[in-house]
């Protein structure tokens, strides 16, 4: 190092003198090159985002959330799950091959339940429900249990075990539940909603349902 006050330092490494405009065109080119990867991400974050919208990147065969058939859509307002819109339509197979969708079921009370095998309060809540549709079913009542992302034989089995004569559909991307907006204590299941004969989302349940609750609330779309 010079002890000339006026010298011009040196770069440490190259040994080259470190002139301000050196300085200022190494600025100007880490700012070039951070610039494109910083858009870079953005894009690639705002890709991830939509695809995650549109089913994870899993192909779901055309099976998934469905936009409603014209005119089926009674209040005005967008599809939600929340109480007083129209439920989101979907398109989901079972675990045998067939398919079933939600808007074909119109003219029925309906409640829909998001579940899955390995789901604790799932397993607790399931026999309430079973009970229930035994019940009611000569009322009307049409129960959809919707397992998430499970195969096929997991499925199977979890229907026979508890014994649920009603239909069970698999969704397997898992579009269905994040158009329904689950929400509940473990994983967002289980969650119950609770459809009249127009499709509208009278009473909803988040967790499990008791017997109770669950006749409390059955009540608001049963005749």
């Amino acid at each position: 190092m010079s002890d000339d006050p006026n010298a011009i330092p040196l770069d440490d490494v190259s040994g080259v003198e470190e002139r301000p405009q050196n300085r200022r065109e190494w600025r100007g080119a880490a700012r070039s090159l951070v610039l494109p990867v910083l858009i870079v991400a953005a894009i690639v974050g705002t890709l991830l985002v939509v695809e995650r919208q549109r089913g994870g990147g899993v192909d779901t065969g055309g099976y998934g959330t469905v936009a409603l058939p014209d005119g089926a859509n009674t209040t005005g307002r967008a599809v939600s799950s929340d109480i007083g819109r129209a439920a989101p339509d979907f398109l989901l197979q079972t675990p045998d091959g067939g398919e079933l969708r939600l808007s074909d079921l119109r003219g029925k009370p309906v409640l829909v339940n998001f579940w899955a095998s390995w789901c604790a309060p799932c397993r607790e809540e399931m026999p309430e429900i079973v009970a229930a549709y035994n019940d009611r079913r000569d009322d009307g009542l049409v129960v959809v249990a919707i397992d998430l992302q499970e195969n096929d034989a997991q499925v199977r089995e979890f229907v026979r075990e508890f014994g649920m004569e009603f239909p069970v559909v698999i969704d397997r991307s898992g579009q269905v539940g994040d158009s329904w907006r689950i929400g509940g204590p473990v994983e967002g299941i289980p969650a119950t909603y609770f459809l009249d004969e127009s499709g509208i989302v009278r009473e909803r349940a988040l967790g499990p349902l008791t017997r109770e609750t669950l006749r409390d609330k059955l009540e608001t779309i049963l005749p």
